[in-house]
């Protein structure tokens, strides 16, 4: 079994996410720990967050759009309250949703470097025996 892994690219002018995964729903679960991972060492973060551990689902109409979707949420909810993922675990995956139960964390403060997952430039597909992704964020 391979484990999931994702990647940070440079990219001009924005920030490219690889991801890697055996299943679909692995690779979402990357992405959510790819994105917390950069929140958390730009904005800095205190400890576990009282709301620590809550369900998130996002629905889209397809999955390219889901996983673009699914980031943005983070990315609003690292921005608003200050909340970053830490952990996941994906309750459902669908092409059309995803149901997450995320562990995070309290963050210093609002980040400021991310500020959405584009479709620019987006891609999702099978690879071999397992799936492979790439998001541009826009900085």
């Amino acid at each position: 079994m391979k484990r999931a892994r994702y990647e940070f690219v440079d990219h001009t002018a924005e920030v490219a996410l690889r991801l890697t995964a055996d299943t679909p729903g692995d690779l979402f679960a990357e992405a959510c720990r790819a994105l917390g991972a950069l929140v958390r060492e730009e904005a800095g973060f205190l400890a576990a967050h009282k709301d620590s551990v809550r369900t998130v689902a996002v629905d889209a109409v397809d999955a390219d759009a889901l996983l673009v979707n699914m980031l943005n949420e983070l990315i609003y909810l690292a921005e608003t309250e200050r909340w970053a993922p830490s952990d996941v675990d994906v309750v459902e995956w669908r092409p059309t949703r995803v149901v997450l139960r995320l562990a995070a964390v309290r963050l210093r403060g609002a980040p400021s470097r991310i500020k959405s997952a584009t479709h620019h430039g987006l891609t999702l597909r099978r690879a071999g025996r397992g799936w492979e992704a790439e998001v541009i964020f826009d900085v």
